[in-house]
């Protein structure tokens, strides 16, 4: 049946194409997982090394990270599960999907790189049962608000009856309140793409439709509604159109609030353990008047954590549970980072740092506040932490590099020292509960040291090798610059400066690569080497700092 067009014109005289279509042409996918697949990338709140640190903090003794079974719920093309068996070859790994268009891409990936400790199976969630055993993390990211209530409750029973005693689930969803603004323009983009069958149209009218109402209440009289209506259209506007389509455009996308989340979880003997983000369940984290508003209200965990999502208009969540029948610690002191692992990505932004007693330095992460302190202790440890970032060391170890940097100005005194410790020690925690300091049970094997013949890690060189995503040990997605992409296929740990100068030269030889000088692409042999021999340490850095390196 031929469509028929209908044009929209705003007050700015910006015609906008919406069409529209019979309903007698309405058919959606058997599976729209497999028209469109979801993102094939990493969640590092999902690790099990996450997962066992929170689980550490708060008093439980969760299994070793490279000695563990894994369960993913929807693990798509395997972006987060391959990754984690990659660097834990100790471990298990089992990923369900219901996508056989995902299922036989993760496959293809545990083909190649040739891995015995992790599969992925097609199957239904509903199919799951306690014969698949006890695993003891289990993770189901981007599922649970979009599937039918039948499968979201088999979510929560195979996180109680498949979890090992001292497990840990996690289940991620979206969230009322600051769903309530999404929800309404997901309403109006099915309302108007519903009709299509067509994937790719549904997603070019559900753009359209969002087109239409940001011109057409540009000059609306109602300020409220406009406001909005714009801050809702700036959420979508860069999305990937997998992320429209999956996150707008299903079927079922059910949010709840945390309250109503908390309470179905404990009818299937569950406990809220933590929220995977940490620093969001502390009211530190609020301006002082609304953290002793808060600490007056609240009347239990719960309830508290109910109040900030009020606050925050909360619209998504990655919560742990853990079985009901667990005690928690629910009060964090410094004592509680021991055996735990420090790591963080904050720098000092002067050099030399002054490490003197009363002289304030301001340290710095890549996004985010930056963080002031003038304890000379605290000063040492960040700017050790600094240093060896992003490598994560033991408490002991930073203690006594941070002591040997002190040099002359060390604590004098036994007293002073212990004191000076008590102090970095609750640092450190506020570090923890700021977002300024991480914490891990486990190491992955990576150097930020450049070799003579650097090699990259054989997952980081086949994910380059199949233009995916680039995942590093540390489960973090990296980025990095087209010349350093070409440059990490070539970091096989055969070839020294020399020879990996000589295979840019070849790239740009052959029109792979150009090489330009203020904008301009430069064509003297003698100058590309030069502009090429002076960017080939920078960026042989950028792949150690991105933990690509192995020794």
């Amino acid at each position: 049946m031929e469509r028929q067009g209908t044009s929209f014109t705003d007050s700015t005289d910006l015609p906008l194409t919406i069409v529209i279509i019979s309903d007698a042409e309405n058919a959606m996918a058997v599976n729209p997982y497999d028209e469109i697949p979801y993102s094939n990338i990493p969640h590092a709140d999902s690790h099990p090394d996450h997962l066992a640190t929170l689980g550490h903090l708060f008093g439980l003794s969760p299994a070793p990270v490279t000695q563990c079974r894994v369960l993913e719920l929807g693990c798509a093309g395997g972006g987060n599960l391959i990754p984690m068996a990659f660097h834990l070859p100790g471990s298990e790994f089992l990923g369900v999907e219901l996508s056989g268009r995902q299922v036989k891409i993760a496959s293809k990936t545990i083909r190649d790189l040739h891995l015995p400790n992790v599969r992925v199976r097609q199957a239904d969630i509903l199919e799951i049962d306690r014969s698949w055993g006890y695993f003891d993390y289990i993770v189901c990211h981007g599922v649970y608000s979009w599937v039918p209530d039948e499968v979201r409750e088999r979510i929560l029973n195979i996180s109680s009856a498949n979890l090992a005693p001292q497990g840990i689930a996690y289940i991620s969803y979206n969230t009322y309140p600051g769903w309530h603004m999404r929800e309404m323009l997901r309403d109006m983009m099915l309302f108007h793409a519903n009709p299509f069958p067509d994937p790719a149209k549904r997603i070019e009218q559900a753009r359209a439709m969002m087109d239409f109402l940001g011109h057409s209440t540009a000059s609306s009289r109602t300020h409220s509604y406009d406001s909005l209506l714009k801050e809702g259209l700036a959420q979508i506007e860069h999305c990937a159109d997998y992320y429209l389509y999956h996150e707008y455009l299903e079927a079922v996308n059910t949010p709840v609030y945390f309250h109503q989340f908390a309470e179905r979880v404990q009818q299937h003997g569950l406990q809220y353990l933590a929220d995977a983000e940490l620093s969001t369940m502390f009211s530190s984290s609020f301006p002082a008047e609304t953290a002793e508003t808060l600490d007056r209200l609240s009347q239990d965990l719960i309830r508290t954590e109910q109040y900030m999502d009020f606050v925050r208009n909360r619209m998504f969540r990655k919560t742990l549970l853990c079985h009901d029948d667990l005690t928690l610690k629910r009060s964090l002191s410094a004592a509680d980072l021991t055996g735990l692992l420090v790591a963080s990505p904050a720098s000092p932004t002067e050099e030399p740092v002054n490490l003197r007693p009363g002289t304030s330095q301001t340290f710095r992460r890549p996004r985010g506040p930056s963080l002031a302190t003038n304890h000379p202790l605290t000063k040492a440890a960040l700017l050790v932490l600094s240093r060896q970032w992003p490598r994560a060391i033991n408490l002991e170890t930073l203690v006594a590099e941070a002591l040997t940097l002190l040099g002359d100005h060390q604590f004098l005194a036994e007293t002073d020292l212990q004191l000076g410790l008590n102090v970095l020690g609750d640092h450190l925690l506020q570090g923890l509960l700021r977002g300024y300091l991480e914490l891990h049970t486990w190491q992955a094997d990576f150097t930020t040291d450049v070799s003579d013949r650097p090699k990259i890690s054989e997952l980081a060189w086949y994910l380059l090798a199949q233009r995916q995503p680039l995942v590093n040990p540390r489960h973090r997605l990296v980025e990095l610059d087209h010349p350093t992409e070409l440059l990490g296929l070539a970091l096989d740990g055969t070839r020294n400066r020399e020879a990996l100068l000589g295979y840019l030269m070849e790239l740009v030889t052959k029109g792979d690569l150009v090489v330009r000088l203020d904008g301009e692409p430069l064509t003297d042999p003698d100058q590309i080497r030069d502009t090429l021999a002076d960017g080939l340490e920078h960026s042989l850095d950028r792949v150690a700092r991105a933990a690509l390196l192995v020794a």
